[in-house]
């Protein structure tokens, strides 16, 4: 073995996560390795949703427009059962000019982001696994193995394990991973439906021997999720189509042909997170941190969010703009939104999957109800694309989402701090901060502090800068 290579960031992971990891770093100037044990990307759809949250924040980053052509979009979520409908979750509600849920494979999403950080001259490199790590005051240390069996020893300043469900950074680490498999078993399939089903909805049938969901996919391919509570599709191999439109037909009102398929699997739901994201110098993100029901199809959302969170801090401190104890907001800040998610899946999990009569019977009757309600609606809507998400509570700032409106998110320095302001306290502190802050002309009187991941970190009326001031101090390191 060869003497130690050594890096700046080293990511584990060619997933979204991964990819996101090393789409930001490179973008930021951030030499980066990322390394993947397949062969190849997978060709699998898997996670399927893009929520509203993450399209704003990868159309800055030079991805998400270049979604949506290949993606379909869904403008709704509507409840099926005793052969009617009993109400929509209207998505158009978001607060966002990605008021939908875009339905695109997540081997399109991965392959748009591996296409834009080759651009940015990082490309991955498949074949190598994590045979050992060993993390140290000041670095990692890291034992890579090619698929040739060569081994290479690898010193990083920082490690972003981006690596799954089954992290081997986890487990080296010792580190646990609490949290429960759920009792219900489920299939999943990619597949054609000949019937009158819509194709700018999801449709989720609910009856008593359990539930199916069908996630459109545009020209009549669909992602169909099923609850298969009396093993009708069987407990071993890949389920078939003959199985899964048995389970459709007795559930669903709606007569239709399923045909065509391009993979089926069968699984159990864990849901389970990390009790801290961070191990010293190694992170984690994605579903090596966190592994949820699939309900409302947030996953894949959760960890490129945890990215775009962590990257710009580790972008800062490297340089030397930021103080390292910057990087522990990282966990303080993505874990409450981990845990509010969790607990929203599983209790959408628990309430479509429930066989029991009563429970049942509720359901029908309280769904319209509840979905007649704004209230309702507005939350169900801003849930469902992670808009509601906040930092509010944490050690860094207000932690509001600024909504992208009136092409804000295109004036935000995407490698600073943002200050929106023509107020002269205000744009004097910044001059003194010259690199940490950036400015931006805004006659509202007062001053805005936007994070570069679209989050505010502060604000205050003309005049009245001790907010700003003090959390400049705090956080980062004054020029020279």
């Amino acid at each position: 073995m060869n003497a130690p290579a050594e890096i700046p960031v080293l990511v584990v992971g060619a997933g979204p996560t991964g990819l996101t990891a090393a789409l930001e770093l490179s973008r930021l100037g951030v030499p980066v390795r990322i390394v993947d044990r397949a062969a190849a990307a997978s060709p699998e759809s898997r996670a399927l949703a893009v929520q509203a949250r993450t399209l704003e924040l990868l159309r800055v980053r030079g991805v998400g427009t270049e979604m949506l052509p290949l993606g379909n979009k869904a403008g709704a979520a509507a409840l099926y059962a005793g052969g009617r409908k009993l109400a929509p979750i209207e998505l158009h509600r978001m607060a966002s000019d990605f008021n939908y849920i875009l339905m695109l494979a997540q081997s399109e999403t991965e392959r748009l982001l591996a296409e834009r950080i080759e651009c940015q001259g990082v490309k991955v490199e498949r074949g190598v696994e994590v045979t050992a790590v060993r993390g140290l005051a000041d670095h990692a240390e890291v034992t890579l193995r090619s698929s040739g069996g060569s081994e290479e020893s690898v010193r990083a300043a920082y490690v972003i394990a981006a690596d799954g469900p089954h992290s081997t950074l986890r487990k080296s680490l010792g580190l646990q991973f609490p949290g429960r498999t759920l009792p219900h078993n489920y299939v999943l399939a990619d597949l054609h439906v000949d019937g009158d089903i819509a194709q700018d909805q999801v449709s989720i049938f609910l009856a008593r021997n359990g539930f199916i969901a069908l996630f459109p996919m545009g020209e009549g391919r669909f992602r169909v999720m099923a609850t298969d509570p009396d093993e009708v599709a069987g407990q071993m191999g890949e389920p078939t189509v003959e199985h899964i439109q048995l389970l459709y037909d007795r559930v669903a009102h709606i007569p239709a042909r399923l045909h065509s398929m391009n993979w089926s699997s069968r699984f159990r739901i864990n849901s389970r997170h990390m009790k801290t994201l961070r191990s010293g110098r190694v992170f984690f993100g994605g579903d090596a941190a966190h592994v949820h029901s699939p309900a409302g199809g947030q996953g894949m959302n959760l960890g490129i969010q945890d990215m775009i969170n962590l990257t710009w801090k580790l972008a800062m401190v490297l340089d030397g703009r930021a103080k390292p104890e910057l990087l522990d907001t990282y966990s303080s800040e993505r874990l409450p939104v981990i845990r509010k998610l969790i607990r929203f899946t599983e209790i959408g999990t628990r309430i479509f999957n429930s066989t029991n009569v009563l429970v049942h019977a509720i359901r029908i009757r309280i769904a319209p109800k509840a979905l007649g309600r704004n209230r309702i609606q507005n939350t169900a809507a801003s849930m469902f694309g992670q808009l509601s998400a906040d930092y509010r509570g944490g050690e860094f700032g207000a932690g509001d989402r600024v909504p992208d409106v009136d092409g804000l998110y295109d004036a935000l320095d995407l490698s600073a701090l943002t200050l929106f302001t023509d107020d002269g306290a205000a744009l004097d502190v910044a001059r003194r901060w010259d690199g940490v802050v950036s400015t931006r002309a805004d006659r509202g009187g007062g001053w805005l502090l936007v994070r570069p991941d679209g989050y505010l970190a502060a604000a205050g009326d003309a005049g009245d800068v001790r907010a700003l001031e003090r959390l400049l101090e705090r956080w980062f390191v004054a020029p020279v």
